[in-house]
């Protein structure tokens, strides 16, 4: 919060313990920046070291600064057990630290059918990095997440979310997410499910994942949907299946036609996932526009921006 003054906000709120520091507002394990690491030079009882941490943020050091800290994602609790000279002053540390920013993930409950919980869908982030296969990426949220016995507390905080259903209930509905997009169809489906009355409009998702024996999240309620109508169709990408491989949006452009005449009934198409897929089912989706609408490229690429502009075609993405 800005201080009576009108200056910047504090960079922690106050009072603070070091462990709240550490816990909730720093992130030690973050690339650190160069200005920590001259820091942590000015820190350094032992030469060798302070110089080493001197040359990593020159310009000299350029390269070796991308590999041995960017790409491997050195931060500040790993330098200092590799530069164990190093006694930084708190303030300065803390001050100079990367902050732990907030991960979001989509609710994929409904409070129509579960008023007390909210559920989420997670993928816990442990894989090798890229370029430095030697060293596992670990997702900071998501193996917290995995950690926490049952019944441990969280700190989580509530934001709006801009998908919702159609007001009209004959419009159909386009959901698209692999993996764990699927997060926001499967609240979507779960208030659909408590209808009283089904819905008249078509409802189809459009999942994706590499086998259906290893990540096909939520298939048995997917089924249960199929069966009681709250879900209309269900078209699945098994990427990994076959020798060629088939994703989301390979079926998003085999069903062209299709998609089109729902366009026409003021369908409307949610997307969730990454920034990549998203890209690619939109170009799928215009070139089934342009084919089926029989509009030139310009026009269908009109088209699609118009859907967006109306709140018909939606997308919630990551990188």
């Amino acid at each position: 919060r800005p201080s009576a003054a009108g200056g910047a906000a504090p960079p922690l709120p106050t009072p603070c313990s070091v462990e709240q520091a550490l816990r909730y507002h720093a992130d030690v394990r973050a690339p650190a920046p160069k200005g920590l690491l001259l820091m942590l030079a000015d820190a350094c009882s032992d030469g060798a070291s302070s110089a080493r941490l001197r040359h990593l943020a020159s310009p000299a050091g350029k390269e070796e600064y991308a590999a041995h800290i960017s790409r491997d994602g050195r931060g500040v609790a790993e330098l200092l057990d590799d530069f164990p000279s190093c006694s930084p002053p708190w303030s300065s540390l803390l001050e100079l630290c990367p902050k732990l920013t907030p991960r979001y993930y989509t609710i994929s409950s409904s409070p129509a059918s579960d008023p007390h919980r909210a559920h989420l869908t997670v993928k816990v982030l442990r894989e090798p990095r890229r370029g430095a296969e030697a060293r596992i990426k670990e997702g900071v949220c998501s193996t917290q997440l995995e950690g926490l016995p049952a019944g441990a507390p969280a700190y989580v905080f509530v934001r709006p979310s801009f998908f919702t259903l159609p007001a009209d209930p004959a419009a159909p509905i386009v959901m698209v997410g692999p993996g764990t997009g699927i997060a926001p169809f499967r609240a979507f489906l779960r208030e659909l499910s408590t209808a009283a009355v089904p819905r008249p409009g078509h409802v189809r998702l459009y999942f994706g994942c590499r086998r259906p024996e290893e990540d096909y999240l939520y298939e048995g309620e997917l089924a249960e949907h199929l069966r009681s109508g709250a879900l209309s169709s269900l078209r699945v990408a098994f990427s990994r299946s076959q020798a060629q491989k088939v994703y989301v949006q390979h079926l998003v452009a085999a069903d062209g036609a299709e998609l089109w005449g729902m366009l026409q009934r003021d369908a409307h198409f949610y997307i969730c996932g990454g920034t990549a897929m998203g890209r690619d089912v939109v170009g799928a989706l215009q070139r089934a526009v342009a084919a089926h609408g029989q509009m030139s490229d310009a026009a269908a690429e009109g088209y699609v921006k118009e859907l967006q502009a109306k709140g018909r075609l939606m997308q919630e993405l990551w990188s």
